[in-house]
């Protein structure tokens, strides 16, 4: 139930105008007593006995009994600290006897007091004044005072037989406004008269505020024997304020809320937020406002210089009642409300930064929606950050439990808020087991909060993590990810036709995906569908995927929207981060190839092998296929399988059924094809015929334009005996027709006895590996003569950006287009195994293309070689 059904808060506590918390003497004399302090009953109804208090009324009565008792009171203590209530209260005494007698009776106070007093009020801040006798002398006589201070003796004529109270505020003022040094050393000495005086006769009694006894005039008035009061009760400071705000304070029963205190108690012990049983005493003083709460505004706040006090206090507190009179069991640290207009202009006065309020409350808005109770959370940590001494930041997650625990509150969605803060909230740390807000902003919580709003754009993140898995996994920009199968199979087509297209599935597919892929699909043996490795991966609904992939979204948004390069370069950090994230946890899901054994009409029919893969990069993995899967060998023995259906056809013919057929080896080089015949024609397995001659028994001396056009047949059944070095001139043929010529000329040897050979390496895909496979094969042709050389560099892309080609074959052409080519460079000579090495490093490099060589080595007859 709320406390207001117990403690009844004040009418001028909830009003528009709220309480008002300044008493200044100046309204004495407010003729229709609509002040507090022109109104005695209502001044005393709103005063609470402290221990100061008593202390004082016991004074005054003691004096006015004649017993022993001091002349002069000093209020000592900073603005805000009750000086000038308790001056009113002695006004109050002397004046209005009868409103205060009532008063006094209620707490049963004593103090009987002369109804004759003559009382002199000064408030300094408002009168401007000579000297500090000037009033005393136009209360006495009408007129102003005598210029120099007067002798003891004259001022007693003045007095006469007349009691005279005397109540300075604001004294150290007066004292400072007095511009001759001489007046301000008279008025000082003047003091000092009539307080020695007031302890020598009841005559006179001396009451005065100051700030500090260290400076005059209060290091003067402290040289008599005084009532000096320092309001410095803790306990009192929190009754005044309850009694100021609730108007049955002092008439309502601890028991009457009893049951709500134990059941807070209760709660906290139950999630370990209080560590002994002190707090349900300090809870049954301090209610409703938790001991936090009032620890901080009544200690921590005055600490850091704020809300003057008590009187600041008061307001602030008063403040949080008119908010939560309704709604709340007990008010803690987390009704402070950040939002709350009055709550955060008080609290700006203790923000040293002026920022701190401002920034945490743009990250309360920016939560608000996601975390009910992140504003409480927020609030909490604030109050304790803007408050806090010393080393210990912020607070700790006791302070916080205490502050937000309540009946009403679902310790999960606590625990929830408690963990998200520090994650979204941009200006909220976490270190050292606090928490607490700071000028500087974590950039990390910025994109993070960021994100959230990218987390329901499914679109944006599955294209965002296919194009990291396009560009900077898999390197391949014509790579198409899997979505369906038709639109998957619209973007493959798209390609074009002559080279291997990859499809990359997110996740594993199932056999009816597979199926509806490559039915129908155009030049379908050219397509790779590669799958993770990972059988439970799924890219797109992998938790970790699509939260990095949100915060590299967010990390760009901000970097797009702020100038300051600094900050860009953080953002760009972040982001960068967290696509190392996402292609670190692709790579490791890994690729199967799906590998067709069988493809039928229906998907029952079908027959897939899933091949794991190593590598993930595409050149890596079309080498991986060429080399373990369709290595030249197998698609040659392929060929040579199915002679029958392939005898008398084109090379590129042969080459496009290839890439058409499903279950047939996958042309995985633009040479595949051509490559395996000619290895089969040199094997002697079958023959090539040309317009330029058959070959059988050799490698074609063709390049790969003139391979194309070239029809594959039966071998030819006699094999004419290779020419003799020197026989023959380089590429011509024995004397016969060019149909039924099966020799393949050889160059003139340069050593005596030698015999020629031919050698060719596999595809590979840049100069590099070029000379690497080289270098491999000379190994075994160490004393050879090399004499001819022929490197032929193949590239073709289609729908590609062409600046990727040097300018020396693209001319000035650049953009999105096809090219394709290929480049054949003839060496003859006597070449070393060093010169053929050095000339590979120096072809051309071309992205994308396919390199290989044909050399032709003769070797000294009688040393054995295993070249073929």
């Amino acid at each position: 139930m709320p406390y207001s059904s117990i403690l009844k808060p004040r009418p001028e506590v909830l009003s528009d105008d709220g309480i008002e918390g300044i008493i200044d003497l100046a309204n004495l004399s407010d003729i229709k007593k609509r002040k507090i302090e022109a109104c005695p009953e209502l001044f005393f109804n709103l005063t609470f006995p402290t221990a100061d208090i008593k202390r004082v009324v016991s004074n005054i009565h003691d004096r006015f009994a004649g017993k022993d008792a001091p002349g002069t009171f000093i209020f000592e203590g900073l603005k805000g600290s009750g000086k000038s209530h308790m001056l009113l209260l002695v006004y109050h005494l002397f004046k209005n006897n009868k409103a205060a007698q009532d008063w006094l009776k209620k707490h049963s106070l004593t103090c009987n007091v002369p109804e004759d007093c003559h009382i002199v009020v000064q408030k300094f801040t408002d009168s401007a004044t000579g000297s500090v006798w000037d009033a005393i002398y136009k209360e006495l006589t009408g007129k102003s005072g005598p210029a120099a201070k007067p002798s003891l003796e004259e001022f007693k004529k003045i007095i006469g037989d007349k009691k005279l109270i005397v109540i300075y505020d604001e004294l150290e003022q007066g004292i400072k406004c007095i511009e001759s040094e001489a007046k301000k050393a008279q008025s000082i000495a003047f003091l000092q008269m009539i307080s020695e005086w007031s302890n020598r006769s009841n005559q006179i009694t001396v009451f005065s505020s100051i700030y500090s006894d260290d400076v005059e005039p209060g290091s003067t008035l402290k040289r008599v024997p005084t009532c000096r009061i320092k309001f410095e009760h803790d306990a009192d400071r929190a009754r005044i304020i309850l009694h100021r705000i609730f108007e049955n304070f002092l008439d309502v029963r601890r028991e009457q809320f009893a049951p709500v205190v134990d059941s807070y108690i209760s709660l906290w012990k139950k999630h370990s937020a209080i560590q002994n049983d002190d707090v349900r005493s300090q809870l049954m003083d301090s209610y409703p406002f938790s001991p936090d709460i009032l620890q901080i505004i009544l200690n921590r706040v005055p600490a850091r210089g704020g809300f003057q006090n008590v009187r600041g206090a008061l307001g602030f507190l008063a403040h949080m009642v008119k908010m939560t009179h309704k709604t709340c069991d007990i008010i803690t640290p987390a009704d402070a409300d950040l939002c709350d207009r009055e709550i955060a202009t008080r609290l700006s006065d203790i923000d040293n930064s002026g920022q701190l309020i401002s920034n945490a409350k743009d990250n309360i808005k920016e939560l608000q929606s996601s975390f009910p109770l992140a504003g409480r959370l927020s609030s909490v940590i604030m109050l304790y950050t803007i408050t806090a001494a010393g080393h210990n930041k912020g607070t700790n997650r006791e302070e916080v439990l205490r502050a937000i625990l309540a009946p009403s509150i679902d310790i999960n969605d606590f625990e929830k808020t408690i963990i998200a803060l520090p994650r979204y909230a941009s200006y909220l740390h976490y270190q050292e087991s606090r928490y607490f807000f700071d000028r500087d902003e974590n950039p990390d919580a910025k994109v993070e909060l960021r994100s959230l709003s990218f987390r329901s754009n499914t679109q944006a993140i599955r294209e965002l993590v296919s194009k990291i898995w396009k560009e900077e996994v898999f390197r391949d920009n014509n790579a198409v990810i899997f979505n369906n199968a038709n639109e998957t199979k619209e973007h493959l087509e798209k390609i074009g036709s002559g080279r291997l297209k990859f499809a990359i599935a997110p996740l594993r597919l199932q056999p009816y995906d597979r199926h509806d892929l490559y039915n129908g699909l155009k030049d379908r043996n050219e397509t790779v569908l590669l799958e993770p490795k990972d059988a439970g991966f799924d890219a797109f609904r992998n938790e970790d995927v699509c939260k990095w992939a949100a915060r590299v979204l967010a990390a760009e948004a901000l970097y797009s929207s702020i100038q300051d390069s600094a900050k860009r370069a953080i953002y760009d950090r972040i982001g960068k981060e967290d696509r190392r994230l996402i292609i670190d946890t692709i790579k490791r899901a890994g690729f199967i190839y799906v590998r067709i054994e069988k493809f039928g009409a229906t998907m029952g029919d079908d027959i897939f092998e899933e091949e794991p893969l190593s590598a993930y990069v595409k050149e890596d993995i079309i080498r991986a296929l060429n080399n373990d899967l369709y290595p030249e060998r197998r698609v040659a023995e392929h060929i040579h399988s199915r002679f029958e259906d392939l005898k008398n056809k084109r090379v590129r013919d042969i080459d496009d059924i290839y890439r058409k057929t499903l279950a047939f080896p996958v042309p995985t080089y633009a040479t595949t094809i051509s490559g395996a015949i000619r290895l089969l024609a040199k094997e002697g397995k079958l023959s090539v015929k040309h317009q330029k001659g058959n070959y059988c028994h050799s490698d074609p001396l063709l390049n790969e334009s003139e391979m194309a056009l070239a029809v594959i047949d039966y071998p030819l059944e006699q094999e004419l005996p290779l020419p003799q070095p020197g026989s023959l001139p380089f590429g011509q043929s024995p004397a016969m027709p060019p149909q039924t010529a099966n020799v393949n000329p050889l160059p003139t040897s340069t050593i005596p006895g030698g015999i020629s050979q031919e050698i060719a390496t596999t595809q590979v895909q840049n100069s590099n590996a070029l000379r690497q496979e080289l270098a491999s094969k000379l190994q075994e042709f160490k004393t050879a003569a090399i004499t001819r050389i022929k490197f032929t560099v193949y590239f073709e892309q289609t729908a590609g950006d062409l600046s990727a080609f040097p300018a020396s074959i693209r001319g000035q052409i650049s953009g999105s287009g096809n090219i394709s080519g290929e480049i054949n460079i003839t060496k003859e000579g006597n070449f070393a195994k060093p010169d053929i090495e050095k000339m590979a490093e120096s072809l051309p490099s071309i992205v994308g293309a396919s390199y290989f060589a044909r050399l032709t080595v003769v070797v000294p007859q009688g040393e054995g070689n295993d070249a073929d």
